[in-house]
């Protein structure tokens, strides 16, 4: 299969449709509106690479999601109903997306890359308390009350270790 080849020519009918469209005098977003098209197909290249392609690199399936999915969420912004400004409250939102991409590597590496799942996790309790911060989800002393949490990090370290060594327990039998 030419899948360069295919991508190419996928990329060409979206990008002829787009300026055709242009050209009639519909109304289609600008480039300002349209460029987080270019991270969202890239990963979704990675992806479909991945499924479908002989050489299954799990690196590709954490670039792919990251890619995707930050391409999806900078829509959220160039098309609504965020604004750039936003990014002040949503950032936590892109390290929520590294996590989700770390635990997709797991996954792609048979639920072996330990390391991935490790910074999966640690990825999804930096992100859930950014968020929960800066959406004051746990009321206004959300700032005051996070960092006398930080004992929580040790106990998931614990659980991540413990499992990992009941999983390579059970590989080796």
């Amino acid at each position: 299969m030419h899948r360069g080849r295919i991508v190419l020519a996928l990329f060409l009918i979206a990008l002829g449709a787009y300026l055709l469209l242009e050209r009639l005098g519909i109304s289609v977003p600008g480039w300002d509106a349209m460029w987080p098209v270019f991270p969202l197909a890239g990963g979704l290249t990675l992806l479909g690479g991945y499924v479908f392609g002989e050489r299954r690199d799990p690196g590709h399936v954490f670039l792919g999601t990251a890619l995707t999915l930050a391409g999806a969420a900078f829509f959220f912004i160039t098309l609504g109903p965020l604004e750039y400004s936003d990014l002040g409250v949503w950032w936590p939102v892109f390290v929520l997306i590294g996590s989700v991409a770390f635990v997709a590597q797991w996954i792609a590496t048979g639920l072996r890359d330990w390391g991935a799942l490790f910074l999966g996790l640690v990825a999804l309790a930096v992100g859930g308390a950014g968020l929960a911060t800066t959406l004051q989800l746990l009321g206004p002393e959300t700032r005051e009350l996070l960092p006398n949490l930080w004992p929580a990090v040790l106990i998931l370290l614990g659980l991540i270790l413990l499992l990992r060594a009941l999983f390579s327990r059970q590989s080796k039998q």
